[in-house]
């Protein structure tokens, strides 16, 4: 008796379980309209930069969510929205990018100061780009493919290039959005679009006037080098070596006046780890 009651429940599981997963999720038609009619979009335009710069790949479902009132149960089911409903709402949020503006109470959002009308519409020009790519990543990664990520990525660097925008030193800012953990993130952990996305940085930063990742000052830590090795050439690593080297002796003259053991092995250990660095 008992064995028959168990094998019907297991039964209904399975049954409710394999409906679960055939289930088709259409978007409400009151999401489809505040989404067709979003205005006042600085914070979208400046949530979807915050993603694409964050360590957490391109996943933009809370902001959509947050934006135009869509459930958690429905994004969280967007693999079984309905091919058609899915097609609609993604031309949809391509629509809205395309109506953002940056009113001039909102331009704090994005800038330091008041820009001109010249770098405001450029800015302007640059997170809708970056935000239309992080939609197609988003919504259709098979077709955006390489090239999707690399826009997001040249784009956002040129928006950091613009003299007002953030307040924080530009070359601060460059290290989080370089390194090669993040551009993993990024691609959604694709090794092909990781390499596509390291090549753009390398050849970018080799045409660029920059010499900061040369420069031992600018990194977190000696361990930190490891994730921008990628970009630099045999000459530009051995000049940020000879710098790290230098830190080192002057550090290894103070440790001798009192040595510590425990000073002492870092100081080897960190030295071992400088000469062992490989482009």
């Amino acid at each position: 008796m008992e064995h028959s009651l168990l094998s019907e429940l297991k039964e209904l599981i399975t049954n409710l379980e394999q409906k679960k997963a055939e289930t088709r999720y259409t978007i409400p038609s009151e999401i489809m309209g505040a989404t067709k009619k979003a205005k006042n979009l600085e914070r979208f335009l400046h949530d979807i930069l915050a993603v694409v710069n964050g360590s957490g790949g391109i996943n933009l479902l809370s902001i959509i969510r947050r934006e135009f009132g869509m459930s958690v149960d429905l994004t969280d089911h967007i693999d079984q929205w309905a091919p058609y409903n899915k097609d609609q709402f993604e031309d949809a949020l391509h629509d809205a990018i395309d109506r953002a503006e940056i009113r001039a109470g909102k331009q704090g959002l994005f800038f330091e100061g008041s820009p001109d009308k010249k770098e405001a519409t450029e800015a302007l020009h640059l997170l809708k780009s970056i935000a239309h790519a992080a939609v197609k990543c988003q919504f259709s990664p098979k077709l955006a493919g390489p090239h999707a990520y690399i826009e997001i990525l040249d784009h956002v660097i040129q928006f950091y290039a613009l003299p007002n925008s953030f307040p924080d030193d530009r070359m601060i800012k460059y290290r989080n959005l370089l390194s090669s953990d993040r551009l993993y993130a990024m691609s959604g952990h694709d090794d092909t679009i990781t390499a596509a996305l390291k090549s753009h940085v390398k050849e970018w930063y080799q045409r660029s006037s920059y010499t900061f990742l040369e420069n031992a000052e600018w990194y977190h830590t000696y361990e930190s080098v490891l994730d921008y090795l990628y970009v630099l050439t045999e000459e530009q690593l051995e000049r940020l070596r000879i710098d790290f080297i230098q830190h080192i002796r002057n550090d290894f003259k103070i440790v001798k006046v009192k040595p510590e053991l425990h000073r002492v092995k870092l100081l080897k250990s960190m030295l071992e780890t400088v000469l062992n660095w490989k482009v």
